[in-house]
């Protein structure tokens, strides 16, 4: 892997709010001994994080999306019985007021997403294999029962894809459809949103490759390609989506996340897609690195430019800072959040500041507030 120093100086200046989820309680995957979501300040001149504050109302509050414009966060509480959603607003002091508990249908929401007019938020069941949809009011809140996308199928993997699971939804840019991933059926579908209504059945759906393992995916800002994180498989799939051209899906290219002399255990955890569309970038759990990959547009279509040690054991979650100059990693297993600066001409990663301890993270977001300045 490519050398990375400790304490490199950081270059630019600003500072963001940084939320982080934890696990709160053990689970089969992780030993959880977080406290809630975590509120930090991190700092671009020092490349450094503080804490500001810690709410505990959440049980495994796992996985968080923020709505800009209304200031809210929203995180899922990751339980196979007593699932639920909690609503938090972000006050003017930097500090988060708990508004609202949600109890949602389902087991193991690991994924949580808004559109881009903060109207509708999507959570994944990874257990049940099922998309909530709750519609929300003016204020942000849910309005009505969710809308539910029943998964169906399998996989080749026993172990693994006996049944579906829905590890993450991502709205277009337009708002006119949510692709979701599903880890035990090798699919990526589609499904319609139509003003109020969401179509439950998909309108496209691409199969990624027999276990494969799709666990995220991310929209090039047209939302005309994806690319598609492959937990099974260690890899990355660009898919070309259906243009007015063009009403069909292709299957582009996929490419690895390893070395190729890697033997040992891992699975591929979290996709970064820089803000200027130019880089892309991969977390390794096993290997523990960051591989990262330049985004092309003919053949190959993807370039790897590095592989870099993401600073702990087991990074499940990774962000991009909003201004693009900074790749935060949360550590689950190594109980840190680990920051690399983003070199702006060439996407190459090199450690700064000092890792900042946190006990069993899960996941790390950066809040774009309005106001935030942006590459």
């Amino acid at each position: 892997m490519a050398e990375s120093s400790t304490h490199s100086p950081a270059r630019g200046t600003g500072s963001w709010l940084v939320a982080v989820g934890t696990y709160t309680r053990p689970m089969p995957h992780v030993h959880g001994i977080g406290r809630g979501i975590h509120l930090l300040r991190f700092d671009a001149g020092t490349a450094t994080l503080r804490e500001l504050q810690v709410d505990s109302h959440g049980v495994n509050p796992s996985y968080l999306c923020h709505s800009a414009s209304l200031d809210l966060l929203y995180g899922v509480s990751e339980q196979e019985v007593g699932a639920s959603i909690d609503v938090y607003a972000v006050d003017d002091a930097a500090t988060l007021r708990h508004l609202l508990n949600v109890p949602t249908p389902g087991a193991s929401p690991c994924h949580i997403s808004l559109t881009p007019a903060a109207d509708r938020l999507f959570v994944s069941n990874y257990g049940s294999g099922e998309l909530l949809s709750y519609r929300l009011d003016g204020q942000g809140l849910p309005s009505a029962p969710p809308d539910i996308i029943v998964r169906h199928g399998s996989g080749p993997r026993s172990d693994r894809q006996a049944s579906p699971h829905v590890h993450c939804a991502q709205p277009t840019p337009s708002g006119d459809a949510v692709y979701l991933c599903d880890l035990g059926t090798d699919s990526v579908a589609r499904h319609a949103l139509r003003g109020a209504a969401l179509d439950l059945l998909p309108d496209l759906q691409v199969q990624i490759g027999p276990g494969s393992g799709p666990r995220h995916l991310r929209l090039n800002p047209a939302g005309t390609r994806a690319f598609v994180l492959n937990e099974l498989s260690n890899s990355v799939s660009v898919v070309q989506l259906p243009t007015a051209r063009d009403p069909h899906a292709h299957a582009l290219a996929r490419i690895g996340t390893l070395p190729a002399d890697w033997q040992n255990a891992n699975s591929a955890s979290a996709l970064c897609l820089h803000p200027s569309g130019r880089w892309l970038y991969a977390t390794n759990r096993g290997h523990d690195s960051i591989a990262g990959f330049r985004l092309l547009e003919s053949a190959p279509w993807l370039e790897p430019i590095g592989l870099w040690p993401a600073g702990g054991r087991t990074p499940r979650d990774a962000a991009i800072t909003p201004d693009g100059g900074f790749l935060l990693v949360a550590s689950q297993d190594e109980h840190r959040i680990s920051c690399l600066r983003i070199d702006p001409d060439s996407g190459q990663l090199q450690a700064a500041g000092v890792p900042f301890a946190i006990s069993s993270p899960a996941c790390v977001l950066p809040l774009l507030r309005e106001g935030t300045p942006r590459p």
